[in-house]
């Protein structure tokens, strides 16, 4: 069985588009037909993603600034008048026992990955509301309810992206807007790779395998189409079965 969208006429907003789940979703969406607007602070991966597929507007833009926020998702409605899905993927992840973390890490972890998504979403609401349709991806991790040494920042905000998603699916409801918080398991984007160690991320790939950002582009497509419906105010999680073990 084959899956394809139909994303034309429709405007889809990629936050953290550079690289990773983020650059993968934005040029999926394009190739759908999708007008997109794909937003980072990483300059040189946005012209790479601009060079990948000239279709996408990019936007250099700090999503833990509200002013930035606001002006990437102005940007994305101004290039059809409305905005019809967000990709929410910015996030950092610099791990740290907490008894040596400084204010200032800490406090970049929370404009980066939660008060970044507030933000946006406070920009996005009255847009969907007003045209009664949308839908908003954020994303959660497996570390906000298990954790992991050195992960105290990283997991607090995506556990705080979870009541963040699920308060804004009831807000959302009437008014025929959609939002889903993803957690896409272990996914070899440059978060992921640049935090764990190489032992560890070998150990992850022999026990379950670590997957590329590509493999979790169909389940995102998903959730933002029509297809997705009557789902809202869920974490997906996009849980690895452990490999098989040889006798």
């Amino acid at each position: 069985m084959k899956v394809s969208y139909d994303f034309r006429e429709r405007t889809v907003f990629v936050a953290g588009a550079a690289s990773g789940i983020g650059r993968a979703a934005a040029l999926a969406c394009a190739q759908a037909g999708a007008a997109v607007l794909a937003s980072d602070v990483d300059v040189q991966g946005l012209a790479s993603l601009a060079a990948a597929s000239p279709a996408i507007r990019t936007l250099r833009a700090d999503i833990g600034v509200p002013a930035e926020a606001a002006a990437a998702v102005e940007a994305a409605r101004r290039l059809q008048g409305r905005v019809d899905a967000a990709i929410i993927t910015s996030a950092i992840q610099r791990r740290m026992a907490i008894d040596a973390m400084q204010d200032a890490l800490w406090q970049q972890h929370l404009d980066v990955n939660l008060s970044g998504v507030f933000y946006l979403l406070r920009a996005l609401m009255p847009i969907m509301k007003a045209q009664r349709s949308g839908s908003i991806l954020a994303f959660t991790s497996g570390l906000a309810s298990a954790g992991w040494p050195g992960a105290a920042a990283y997991a607090a905000t995506k556990a705080g992206i979870v009541g963040l998603v699920k308060s804004a699916a009831h807000e959302l409801r009437p008014h025929g807007v959609r939002i889903n918080a993803v957690s896409p398991g272990l996914v070899a984007t440059p978060v992921f790779l640049a935090s764990a160690s190489r032992e560890e991320v070998d150990g992850y790939d022999r026990a379950l395998g670590v997957s590329q950002p590509e493999e979790v582009v169909p389940l995102l497509m998903h959730l933002i189409s029509d297809g997705a419906s009557t789902v809202s105010g869920n974490v997906v999680e996009r849980r690895m079965i452990p490999r098989a073990v040889s006798p």
